[in-house]
């Protein structure tokens, strides 16, 4: 029976489901954004003006996150956590739940947490080294530098080391040595290193210890007593922003603890930790003392996400930057939350990952994504820059996608109000405000998908943290975003996790510590309420001999697993490594080697599962999730060209829906031969599987051209409906291009909207594709003053079927700019706009903004509209 009847028969039965429907849209299916409160300067009636804009353009909610304040309203400034400012929130987290919107609170102001509670004993600390030589019978005398004396001894050339510490007095060393040459070291540690920064009033202090739980338990104290005032509602999430503590290397309890986990003293390894001796125990020391700290900044985490939990809510955290093991960061929180920053580039999907992986094996439904951050200059980041900076994100992992995001900013203040430095401007006076619906509309019945089942991955792909931790360099290093050129890109697991990825291989990753969740079903791997067919260890030079042994133990009980590379991998760290290695070599003869260092043909060979070869092969990118009934698709053509291509999907299935989330249309696909796709470079699409019943609803259409594009020619009308610093005059033209180009300022430094108005005759067509071609940036579209649709990015294609009359017709297109110019315009007439407390607002290089040098951003429509006959 062909696809068309049994879709005639769905349609004729009696009650049919619309099963090409979109998912309930969802508060969190919506994006969210970051809200700043510059100086916390906020009132009810503004604060309610903002969150019903929010609303109505499709916000699902705010991450209030309070910075410094605007220059000229200090006396708006409400100190943070005091009465006020509760009332403040509490009025805010009401409105949210009348608008059916939601609320998530940073633990704090500005980044990282601190503030005035935060004394020198819970403060972050750093750690300086002494060393020095010491020759017998000399007497060594040094002033100690400032701060905690943590150790000092003495090391002869042979036999015992002498501890100086009875011989300090008064911050100051005076030893005479023995016989012999001896080395002297020593650490110290320094509290109350930074304060917090951009910290709001009220805010203000030392930055915390991140690696002490009971530091964290006395510095939440206050919010206990602000959040337990009568009738102040609890937020969704509480907020930890990425690990920016600069310079914090120790904790008062860092020996104790080092002892407990690691199994020897610190102490007795002093020249190793400074560099000394043979470089196999200097790496291993140093390592030693990078995992004590990774544990300890885990149970500081969890300590906050213990105390967010009593308290009912939920907790969001950005585990990068931390010198720890990421993957077990992230999965404290309820909701991992990674970030991009400047670019998209594909070689930082596995960093998208490890929050992804975090939340998938710990069976957390949301991944959220601070989005946006310095994508581009100020005011100069086009709509489509954004939609493939979402796209990324998702493909990442990630379906919570939080805006970086929008200032709150009071009705009085002038244009273009309060605002943030570091961001992408997404508020009303950034201009991507007026048509930004239309993309928040894309976000939500993508998310809506993204956020339904489970996810779908292949393999499980161990993450060997120990190998970044056995660089034995010195100091701590930082596992940051903007460095994971240096410390991820170059390594084996990137190269495996690029591998599959190109292959069309769904992957998340896993560590040590979360192979400890993970059982055998099946000979499958099961974890988080996810199921994995294979499990690869990429090339590595050190794998703990107990995750070797668990390892061992999951392949005893059925599980595939494949480690890349020769047997011989050694174990981390210091403690009693001749016992360990065998540990780890017994266990390490139990599991499936493979000399072929490229993960992808590896998956195949062991045939635990497909991978989806037709969308690598045309470089389309996915995200797979697993329903109840099927499987849904997010795709993205990456290819860089027009696609045209009929694949077929691993995952078997009975029936397909095609879904646009860009325009909101869906249809039943023809299944006879495969699923047919046809996309533009960039475009994306979901397709929705059932596995076991023919789906009903409308057929899937794609719109094919039937001759010839026609172009639209004519004079065009064209006026200025709003934006400024003023109204251009209107003007008229039969050759489009930037309204720029017009003679007059008033052109040039005009952002806001343009109505464009053609009257011109269809010559007899019904069916026909719009292509307004190249604009800028955004336009909404009418016909016959019947609304056609909203263009955010390329391709700016509408179709017009049903519209269309004979003869006359009107078209409308009101196109939006970006606020670039009005900006330069603003600098070029040395306007005081920029009057923000603390850095007030730089450029994306970090030097003073100043765009007066700015030429014009083009604007407008920029190309001939054509009229492309459809089938």
């Amino acid at each position: 029976m062909n696809q068309l009847l049994l879709s005639l028969l769905a349609l004729t039965s009696l009650a049919p489901a619309d099963d090409c429907a979109w998912p309930p849209a969802s508060r969190e299916a919506k994006p969210w954004t970051r809200w700043w409160w510059l100086g916390s300067g906020v009132d009810p009636a503004n604060l309610t003006r903002e969150l019903e804009d929010f609303s109505k353009a499709g916000i699902g909610g705010v991450e209030i996150c309070p910075i410094y304040g605007a220059k000229g309203y200090e006396s708006r400034d409400l100190p943070f956590l005091s009465e006020k400012w509760t009332a403040a929130y509490s009025h805010t987290a009401n409105e949210t739940v009348r608008l059916g919107m939601g609320i998530d609170l940073t633990t704090g102001t500005g980044w990282p947490f601190g503030g005035p509670q935060v004394n020198d004993a819970d403060a972050s600390a750093s750690l300086e080294s002494i060393k020095l030589k010491g020759i017998g019978g000399e007497t060594v005398r040094l002033a100690l530098p400032k701060g905690r004396l943590e150790a000092l001894s003495a090391w002869p050339e042979k036999g015992d080391t002498v501890d100086l510490l009875p011989h300090v007095k008064a911050g100051r060393l005076e030893w005479t040595a023995p016989v012999g040459n001896w080395r002297i070291h020593g650490l110290v540690s320094k509290r109350a290193i930074q304060k917090v920064k951009r910290a709001a009033p009220g805010g203000a202090g030392w930055v915390l210890d991140p690696f002490s739980p009971e530091a964290i338990d006395h510095y939440l104290k206050p919010f206990d007593f602000a959040l337990d005032r009568p009738g102040v509602p609890e937020p969704r999430a509480h907020f930890h922003d990425s690990f920016e503590y600069y310079g914090a290397a120790w904790t008062d309890a860092f020996l104790t603890e080092f002892e407990r986990l690691r199994g020897y003293d610190l102490r007795t390894q002093l020249p190793a930790f400074h560099g000394q001796g043979d470089p196999d125990t200097i790496a291993r020391v140093r390592a030693d003392y990078r995992e004590t700290l990774s544990d300890l900044h885990h149970e500081y985490l969890a300590q906050w996400h213990d105390w967010a939990k009593q308290r009912g809510s939920l907790t969001r955290n950005q585990a990068h930057g931390s010198p720890g093991n990421l993957l077990d960061h992230y999965a404290v929180a309820d909701i991992p939350e990674t970030e991009i920053f400047r670019h998209v580039d594909e070689a930082q999907i596995p960093m998208l990952q490890f929050a992804s992986s975090a939340a998938h094996l710990t069976g957390k439904k949301l991944v959220s994504a601070e989005t946006f951050t310095w994508l581009g200059e100020h005011f100069q980041v086009t709509p489509a820059a954004l939609k493939e900076a979402a796209d990324f994100v998702w493909l990442g992992g990630v379906n919570h996608i939080l805006f970086h995001g929008i200032p709150y900013s009071p009705q009085d203040a002038p244009w273009p109000g309060w605002l943030f430095y570091a961001s992408t401007h997404m508020g009303p006076s950034g201009g991507l405000w007026k048509d930004l619906p239309a993309f928040n509309a894309y976000i939500t019945r993508v998310q809506s998908f993204l956020q339904s089942g489970k996810p779908d991955a292949d393999v499980l792909l161990y993450f060997p943290i120990h190998d970044l931790w056995h660089s034995g360099e010195k100091g701590v290093p930082l596992f940051t975003m903007h460095n994971q050129d240096q410390w991820l890109h170059k390594s084996p697991f990137h190269r495996a996790a690029m591998d599959l990825w190109k292959a069309g291989v769904s992957t998340d990753f896993v560590s040590d510590h979360l192979l400890d969740g993970l059982r055998v079903k099946n000979r499958q791997l099961v974890s988080g309420g996810n199921r994995y067919p294979l499990l690869i260890v990429p090339e590595s030079r050190y794998l703990p001999e107990k995750t070797a042994a668990r390892l061992a133990a999951l392949c005893e009980q059925g599980a595939n697993i494949i480690a890349l590379g020769k047997p011989g991998r050694d174990v981390p760290g210091f403690h009693d490594l001749d016992a360990r290695r065998k540990q780890l070599a017994a266990s390490e003869a139990k599991i499936d080697h493979a000399s072929n260092s490229d993960a992808a043909p590896i998956f195949r060979k062991v045939g635990a599962s497909a991978p989806e070869i037709d969308l690598a092969r045309l470089s389309i990118r996915y995200v797979r999730r697993r329903l109840d009934d099927g499987h849904a698709y997010f795709l993205v053509n990456s290819s860089g060209k027009a696609i045209d291509a009929t694949v077929n999907l691993s995952r078997p299935h009975q029936s397909a829906v095609l879904l646009d989330p860009m325009s909101g249309r869906s249809g039943l696909a023809d299944t006879t031969n495969g699923i047919r796709l046809v996309l533009e470079p960039g475009e994306s699409r979901i397709v929705r599987t059932y596995s076991t019943k023919q789906a009903s609803g409308p057929l899937w259409i794609d719109l094919e051209p039937a001759g010839e594009a026609i172009p639209l020619t004519g004079t065009w009308q064209v006026c200025f409906l709003d934006g400024g610093p003023a109204l251009p005059p209107p003007y008229e033209t039969t050759n489009l291009a930037s309204w720029t180009e017009q003679v007059g300022d008033a052109y040039r430094n005009f952002s806001g909207t343009a109505l464009y108005r053609l009257e011109f005759d269809a010559k007899g067509l019904t069916h026909a594709l719009l292509d307004l071609g190249e604009i800028a940036h955004t336009a909404k579209v009418r016909l016959n003053s019947k609304p056609v649709g909203t263009c955010w990015s390329p391709p700016h294609r509408l179709p017009l079927t049903g519209l269309l009359e004979k003869g006359k017709n009107v078209l409308e297109v009101e196109v939006t700019n970006l606020a670039a110019n009005r900006i330069a315009d603003l600098d070029r007439r040395k306007v005081e706009w920029k009057a923000f407390h603390e850095i007030n607002f730089v450029n994306i290089d970090y030097q003073p903004f100043d765009a007066s040098h700015w030429k014009p951003q083009p604007s407008g429509l920029l190309s001939q509209p054509r009229l492309i006959p459809l089938r």
